[in-house]
């Protein structure tokens, strides 16, 4: 079917400070009549979908169809015993709703179970032409997967790391709470805050903003990334009493936790207040070297050593490289780290992980300028090389372009904005490497993915009203990253990692470039 002439296919939703006042569906219009017709007043803004080539979906199909990145692009009808849901994409996107989730909402609200749904119902797919009108305003603006259409041909170029970094660092400052806590994790469709917690990307905030204060000279930036260190050392730093230190969360304590903070306090701008702590971490970090795969990865439970070990392995030699780099009593030796280098390695060659590669990159190239050994920089370019196919381009839509997934191994994970910043600040020392070493033909490849690395993550950066439209407490979201372009979750290691990368990118140009705000 091409679509339901004459039936009511405009969906609206009529907004006030992202609060919706009143929706539905109604017959299609003329756009511009269309604020009079729904009542809305100076000052608010309308959310119009336009629904467009219905097309029946066998339950069979349901998962093919309906697929995640679907959402905000594909609206969902379903009808049974009598009653009918029509969501629009732009519903789906304010409010977060998955395609399964909709389907268990609506079953649940009409009584039905599972086989009663498939064996009564039906669906429909159908496409939309989405708009945001705001009252007042001639014109309308266009919207893709809710958002205005030209955000995406617009996030690429050079300035945007810097408006990256910028917006990032306003959220921060903008969340920061008086005990200087960040929010790990909250719902701008709901307005709330998750009970999820994780110690690792706490820590990877409060190094992000110490590298930004640093880079920008930021006073504020500078302090809030101190206070945010102290409050998570408050928190979650735990002496074992036998002279090391974890950082210690109801799932246990976690080497990549201990060489996070270690790496935070070596680059805090209060360093100086938190020593007693950094030689406890170290001494904790050493203990969980291990003669066959480099590093243990839990200093309890003893049932999950060995866990993540392609995450904190690179976390924990990364934090060896820079604490012997920089001179920090009690830190390992070269050959110390050489080994464990070749342990991790080895391992990484038996069964190749991406989630390997960030962290070892930088350690790589931490240890290379140390040594000058080509062993380190040969292992980056390995690394990178092989990771480079998993970067998704030609084949997407154009705000999905730039992100790391490789759907033909989706056990290394589904696609993420953290995963896209961890990729993208291991390039940038990937590309240096090849820099110093005078190879351009992998310079300029890196380059180019790390170019499309942060068009993808500024797409996912709320930037503004408009792209925060269906956002009540808009100070909780503008400027951070969400999880992907279709779904708005904001998470603290998304924009950590997007700040660090970006942080990265800039310190590698002249100073008067890098340290200038755009």
């Amino acid at each position: 079917m091409s679509g339901d002439r004459g039936s009511r296919n405009l969906w609206y939703c009529v907004r006030r400070n992202g609060v919706a006042r009143r929706s539905g569906w109604i017959r299609e219009s003329p756009v511009a009549g269309l604020a009079r017709r729904v009542g809305a007043a100076p000052g608010e803004r309308i959310e119009v979908s336009i629904a467009r080539d219905f097309e029946r979906v066998p339950w069979e199909r349901f998962s093919k169809v309906f697929i995640p990145r679907a959402r905000g692009r594909t609206g969902l009808e379903i009808t049974a015993r009598g009653y009918t849901l029509r969501l629009a994409p732009t519903r789906m996107i304010a409010a977060n709703l998955s395609f399964p989730r909709a389907i268990e909402r609506f079953r649940h609200e009409h009584g039905l179970t599972s086989a009663e749904l498939e064996s009564h119902g039906s669906l429909r797919s159908f496409s939309a032409r989405q708009l945001l009108l705001s009252v007042g305003d001639a014109g309308a603006t266009e919207l893709f997967r809710g958002q205005p259409q030209g955000l995406a041909e617009a996030a690429g170029g050079e300035e945007q790391e810097a408006a990256l970094a910028d917006g990032v660092g306003r959220w921060a400052l903008a969340n920061l709470g008086s005990n200087g806590q960040l929010p790990y994790k909250y719902w701008p469709s709901r307005g709330e805050e998750s009970p999820a917690d994780n110690a690792i990307r706490r820590f990877l905030a409060s190094l992000a903003l110490a590298r930004l204060g640093e880079l920008r000279s930021d006073a504020a930036i500078r302090d809030a990334a101190f206070r945010n260190l102290r409050f998570n050392l408050k928190r979650y730093f735990r002496s074992l009493g036998d002279g090391r230190g974890v950082i210690a969360e109801k799932a246990g304590a976690k080497l990549g936790a201990a060489a996070l903070a270690g790496l935070a306090i070596i680059e805090s701008p209060g360093s100086g207040n938190f020593v007693t702590e950094l030689q406890m971490l170290m001494r904790a970090v050493r203990s969980l070297a291990d003669p066959e795969s480099g590093f243990r990865t839990f200093f309890f439970p003893a049932e999950r050593d060995g866990q993540n070990w392609n995450f904190y392995s690179g976390e924990a030699l990364l934090f060896w490289a820079e604490a012997r780099r920089r001179g920090i009593p009690g830190a390992p030796s070269a050959r110390r780290c050489a080994r464990a280098f070749r342990l991790c390695r080895d391992r990484h060659r038996r069964n190749r992980n991406p989630a390997f590669i960030p962290w070892h990159t930088q350690a790589a190239l931490s240890l290379f300028r140390q040594t000058g050994r080509r062993t380190f920089a040969d292992f980056a370019f390995e690394m990178n090389d092989w990771l480079l196919p998993m970067q998704q381009w030609e084949e997407l839509e154009s705000d999905l372009r730039g992100r790391f997934y490789d759907p033909l191994r989706p056990h290394f994970g589904p696609p993420h904005a953290a995963s896209t910043g961890a990729y993208v600040e291991g390039l940038a020392d990937a590309a240096a490497l090849a820099r110093m070493l005078g190879d351009g033909a992998r310079e300029e490849a890196y380059a180019r993915a790390i170019t499309r690395g942060f068009r993808s993550l500024r797409q996912l950066q709320f930037r503004g009203p408009e792209d925060a439209f269906y956002v009540r407490h808009r100070k909780r979201v503008l400027g951070a990253v969400r999880v992907e372009a279709y779904d708005n979750a904001v998470r603290v290691d998304a924009a950590a990692h997007a700040l660090a990368a970006a942080v990265k990118q800039l310190s590698a140009r002249p100073q008067s470039d890098a340290g200038r705000a755009k």
